[in-house]
């Protein structure tokens, strides 16, 4: 099961400046992409936007670990 979070670039600043990253464009995106964070170019009303992706997986963290194994 995959789900998907898109989030602006302000909401994604927002997010990284309450975890004390500094307040500039490459921090801000060095922080995104080490937590996961994919960056896609978006188009509506012929304009072109920023958006970041984050991929929730289910399988990507599995609690039942030692109960497996």
């Amino acid at each position: 099961m995959n789900d998907c979070q898109e989030l602006t670039y302000e909401q994604v600043r927002e997010l990284a400046i309450a975890r004390y990253v500094d307040d500039n464009k490459t921090s801000i995106g060095v922080w995104a992409k080490q937590n996961g964070y994919i960056k896609k170019k978006r188009q509506k009303d012929n304009r072109v936007y920023t958006v970041y992706i984050k991929m929730n997986n289910g399988n990507s963290y599995n609690n039942d670990y030692d109960k497996n194994n």
